[in-house]
């Protein structure tokens, strides 16, 4: 029976997949980071024979007739090192398998379709055109420092940016609480945190769009500061409560904004992503500071999108990232602008990247329709 290859190499995780050409799953494989760019190819594509190993398991490696890598970082397979390095990992198979840009296998685990566009927000964020199962043009992806705007790390910095302030304003929200507890688990509980409703709210708060209007217009410059991210005033509320309680609350609430600050600026930058989830919490349950964050979130991602992709496009639309496929209130954000923006393009969430590299593996075999029909069982 005839297998091929799939591998999602990302920064993160290494993921690979050996399916049969009618889409059964034979071997999966999981190991560390596979970019090479930020591994180091030595460290890359060690973990990258170690998914491949472990997804062959016992398949006669003689019946693997073809295979696609999503790398990461791929552009570094121009330097003759490199890709002879990469090709020693599929030493014992019959063929060495295409290496392809990331965005294009994350494309194609959300929809069989050749040409559209993937929004990635994930730790980072990146907006690709696909043009024929090819990477087109990008926009943002430009790292934690100088982008990656609506990533899983700019939500997790804006909600420390808010659980700050509104500590020191006397004012904590659900966020607050949320980030406070999960930087400092050991500390006091947040006091005179006012109730929550359970209901998750409705989007009603995002700025009305035309999805027929040429341009995302409603969307904020890109140099504007994110709503209730910065420079959060005490009311004259908050004043008084912390001037009623005393030196010793203040002291208090200064030690617990100094030591969440300490604990943020002690650890790698990209842990701040861990925070993201919170947001989308705090979202669901209608605290305004996360509404404010998700909002911004949304906005930001679609601008993304748009600078890759043009206002009359009616190709797909796939959503990639932690962020964007866990489902929630900045996807649901991020799929109702992207929605009024390109009412005529039908929108995905990426599935299994490992099995979209290997079904691309099998386009080559199987020919467009006959793989198009198939497309689900590979990725689903």
């Amino acid at each position: 029976m005839a297998m091929v290859l799939g591998v999602d190499a990302g920064g993160t995780s290494t993921r690979a997949a050996v399916l049969s050409l009618e889409g059964e799953v034979v071997g999966r494989g999981l190991a560390g980071c596979g970019n090479p760019m930020a591994a180091g190819a030595r460290v890359a594509f060690g973990n990258l024979r170690t998914a491949v190993e472990q997804a062959l398991g016992a398949v006669d490696r003689s019946s693997v007739k073809g295979g696609v890598v999503g790398l990461a970082g791929s552009g570094l397979l121009r330097e003759p090192s490199a890709m002879a390095a990469f090709a020693a990992v599929f030493s014992d198979l019959p063929v060495v398998p295409r290496a392809a840009g990331d965005v294009v296998v994350t494309f194609a685990a959300g929809t069989p379709a050749a040409d559209g566009t993937v929004l990635v927000s994930g730790t980072g964020a990146i907006a690709a055109k696909i043009i024929d199962r090819a990477q087109g043009r990008l926009a943002d992806g430009y790292g934690w420092l100088l982008g990656d705007e609506g990533s899983g790390f700019w939500l997790g910095r804006a909600a420390a940016r808010v659980a700050v302030r509104e500590l020191d304003a006397g004012t904590p929200g659900l966020l607050t609480r949320l980030v406070t507890e999960h930087l400092l688990p050991s500390s006091p509980p947040v006091v005179h945190l006012p109730p929550s409703d359970s209901a998750a709210p409705a989007f009603s708060h995002l700025p009305p769009g035309d999805s027929t209007a040429p341009a995302l217009s409603h969307l904020p410059p890109a140099d504007s500061a994110p709503p209730a991210l910065s420079d959060l005033p005490a009311d004259s509320a908050g004043a008084a409560h912390r001037d009623a309680t005393g030196p010793g609350r203040v002291d208090q609430v200064g030690e617990l904004v100094d030591r969440i600050a300490a604990t943020v600026q002690s650890r790698p930058p990209l842990a701040l992503a861990e925070l993201a989830p919170l947001v989308s919490r705090a979202a669901a349950d209608g605290d305004p500071a996360a509404l404010s964050i998700v909002e911004a979130a949304a906005a930001k991602l679609a601008r993304t999108a748009s600078e890759v992709r043009e206002p009359l496009d009616r190709s797909p639309i796939v959503l990639a990232g932690s962020v964007l496929t866990s489902g929630g209130p900045v996807q649901q954000a991020v799929r109702e602008l992207l929605g009024r923006r390109w009412a005529a393009a039908p929108i995905s969430v990426a599935k299994d990247g490992a099995g979209a590299a290997a079904w691309l593996a099998a386009l080559d075999l199987l020919g467009p329709a006959r793989a198009a029909a198939l497309h689900s069982r590979f990725v689903g």
